[in-house]
């Protein structure tokens, strides 16, 4: 009776080895499982995210690109409008430096012709109302053409310009001579009306008389 039951006893405590080597060896592989899983999904979470970092940078390398491109193609733009605008008023000022300042062979005829109509010799000679024109016939197109000619005499810059007179009576050919004294301004050196027939025994009105001896007024205009 004590070997069978010694037997019984000893087989019990095998099974129960076992088992408990089983149990043991199922944990461990569960262990081994679950840490080789979690090994795994570190490291696929690290690739992601290296490759999410790698993606980014990307994105942030072509963004920058394409914002570097941009605002270089802005500066050039912006290059362009400013010479367009500094040529545009560049010819607005040469435009209207032309049209309002006396200093001009415009200016100088705007003024002269002003005094040639003041001039009551020359009103009597020609006859009112008087039409000033830049060519010799009244109706060309090229009206406001003053025919001007800009020269250095004596070290000053002189301008001798031309233009026409026509009134009832008769028509005169006005010459006109000024000269840049030192303050950089035109002064009128003569101002003389040739005209087509004479007047009173005359065929040169002088409207505005050069009070420098030394300077000599012609006899006839040359135009």
């Amino acid at each position: 009776m004590i070997f069978p039951l010694g037997r019984l006893i000893i087989k019990q405590y095998h099974n129960q080895c076992r088992s408990s080597l089983f149990r043991t060896i199922v944990f461990i592989n569960r262990r081994q499982l679950a840490t080789g899983q979690e090994k795994k999904t570190s490291k696929s979470q690290k690739n992601q995210t290296l490759v999410q970092s790698t993606t980014d940078n990307q994105i942030e390398v072509a963004t920058f690109k394409e914002k570097a491109q941009q605002a270089a193609k802005d500066t050039g733009y912006s290059l362009i409008v400013i010479a367009g605008i500094a040529t545009l008023g560049g010819l607005c000022y040469l435009v209207l430096h032309e049209l309002y300042s006396r200093e001009t062979p415009n200016g100088i005829y705007k003024e002269a012709s002003k005094m040639c109509l003041a001039n009551t010799e020359v009103q009597d000679a020609l006859g009112t109302p008087i039409l000033v024109h830049t060519t010799p016939q009244i109706g060309s197109m090229r009206i406001n053409n003053v025919r001007a000619k800009i020269f250095n005499e004596k070290g000053h810059q002189s301008m001798a310009l031309t233009f026409y007179l026509t009134g009832k009576e008769r028509s005169g050919v006005v010459g006109v001579k000024v000269e840049k004294n030192i303050s950089n301004k035109f002064v009128y050196e003569y101002i003389l009306v040739q005209l087509d027939r004479p007047w009173r025994g005359r065929n040169i009105i002088q409207v505005h008389q050069n009070l420098d001896a030394s300077k000599t007024t012609p006899q006839t205009i040359d135009f």
